[in-house]
């Protein structure tokens, strides 16, 4: 051995080189712990991203289906009668249960200017025309049996009428009616405008209404508020309603309404 400690016999330093290329220094051991860690931080991320995600998801779908029950209970939009109703508008008030009845069948909801509209909401065409100085429409609505007369013309001659048929039917009794004279102001010579407006029963196709030695055919129209009863509306150039008389397909005299 020599005396300088820096200085190693050559033996001895081969032998140290020697178990050095072999033997290398092992690895840090805190390496894998660090990976390990850090795996676990990327896994925690991945996962509480995909938590989030959900979580509006969830949060989107049920804000839609909220918005979607407010939108269906709203009542339809005022327009005139001229406008069609949209197709969006069109079945947003047909989820109850019904049972169709054979053509002539209206399903194409009434907008309507009444002030308290929504009580009247869903209320399905039965009949739309026009007079002097407006148009009008009747529209059968959610209280089953009932018309109304929707307001969609200036004038407002027959003023917003309306009128239910479910009740006291007589026996052997074919129709029940409402007539209301028409109030049309400004005009060069009187006119007798009456609108008659009633309920049949489902059996009916037509109806027959005779008045001032005139006689007058229209639909008997099902709507999905009722599968008992069929309704009419029509104006007439008289004062007095002689007759109101429910028909079949084929003309002949349909029945009354069987059963409530």
């Amino acid at each position: 051995m020599t005396d300088d400690p820096n200085q190693l016999p050559a033996e001895l330093g081969a032998k140290l080189a020697l178990l050095t290329a072999e033997r290398p220094e092992p690895a840090d051991p805190a390496v894998p712990v660090r990976l390990r860690i850090k795996r676990r931080q990327v896994r925690r991320r991945t996962t509480a991203a995909a938590i989030s995600a959900a979580a509006v998801t969830a949060v989107v779908v049920v804000a839609s289906a909220a918005l979607g029950s407010l939108r269906s209970a709203e009542p339809g939009v005022a327009t005139s009668s001229s406008t069609a109703p949209t197709p969006a508008l069109q079945t947003q008030h047909l989820d109850f249960k019904y049972t169709p009845l054979p053509s002539p069948w209206s399903d194409e909801p009434a907008f309507t200017t009444q002030p308290d509209s929504l009580k009247y909401a869903p209320a399905f065409y039965v009949a739309r025309g026009s007079i002097p100085n407006e148009s009008w429409a009747v529209a059968s609505y959610i209280r089953s049996g009932c018309l109304v007369v929707t307001d969609e013309g200036p004038a407002k001659a027959f003023g917003g009428a309306d009128a239910c048929f479910t009740e006291n039917w007589q026996p052997g009794q074919l129709a029940q009616y409402r007539a209301v004279p028409a109030d049309v102001p400004n005009l060069s010579s009187p006119m007798h405008l009456t609108l008659v407006m009633g309920a049949v029963a489902a059996d009916a196709r037509k109806v027959r209404v005779t008045a001032g030695g005139k006689t007058y055919d229209t639909d008997a129209v099902g709507t999905p508020n009722s599968s008992r009863l069929r309704f009419f509306a029509l104006v007439i150039d008289a004062a007095d309603v002689t007759s109101v008389t429910p028909l079949t397909a084929t003309g002949q005299q349909a029945p009354g309404p069987r059963g409530r």
